[in-house]
């Protein structure tokens, strides 16, 4: 699962045009992206020179598919594209499987609980254990898009500011307190701070800053 920063402005372009959110997600593997700082392609090794020439075109195979696809919407939001790709180089934040036992430590719930539906809740307080709920990783609206199978969640930048601010006020203290209701040991949890939770808060201060929203993506 990753969360990637999108200006207010371009997230009601996608709304309007959901497939070129491909396009947006696609362009963090330009050959030009900070995603190839930290993904070291070994030139000896066949899969990862073929991976990377397929995943440095991505763009251009993406842009071929929207244009024989609906041209007449292609020409309404072709003079966004290239803000569309410089923005979609930017910097994402991978949390890969540790968003479930996050969003636990974030709502007091588990990803499975059949019983808790928080689709519509941004910030709020969970009722079992009086202690902060924020719904920083499952949260939020969808688009659907062309050549994915799931939804891309979006949180508008009001919300990532509410989550932002909720983030900085949840103390490692209620952290906690959460664990010790549910029986569970904080040593089991410490291996995420810097791994994940603690990169977690601030990208959300980040996005906040800068007024942007967020995609939650699980494709």
């Amino acid at each position: 699962m990753q969360l990637k920063q999108v200006n207010p402005y371009l997230l009601e372009k996608f709304k309007k045009y959901p497939d070129f959110a491909g396009l947006f997600l696609n362009a963090k593997y330009l050959e030009d992206s900070p995603f190839w700082q930290n993904f070291i392609i070994d030139p000896d090794d066949p899969d990862d020179v073929d991976w990377f020439n397929e995943a440095t075109n991505y763009v251009n195979e993406t842009l071929d598919k929207l244009s024989a696809k609906n041209l007449e919407q292609f020409n309404e939001i072709k003079e966004d594209i290239p803000l569309i790709i410089a923005e979609g180089k930017g910097i994402y934040l991978d949390l890969d499987k540790t968003w479930r036992p996050i969003f636990f430590l974030l709502t007091g719930y588990h990803v499975y609980d059949e019983t808790v539906n928080l689709s519509e809740i941004v910030v709020s307080t969970n009722k079992e254990d009086n202690l902060p709920l924020i719904n920083a990783v499952l949260g939020g609206n969808g688009i659907s898009y062309y050549g994915c199978d799931y939804p891309l969640m979006y949180l508008t930048a009001d919300e990532v500011r509410t989550i932002a601010n909720a983030l900085s006020n949840f103390s490692l203290e209620q952290l906690g307190q959460r664990l010790k209701y549910r029986g569970l040991k904080e040593d089991d949890y410490n291996h995420l701070f810097d791994y994940t939770y603690n990169p977690l808060v601030k990208y959300y201060q980040d996005a906040a800053d800068k007024g942007n929203a967020m995609f939650l993506n699980f494709g």
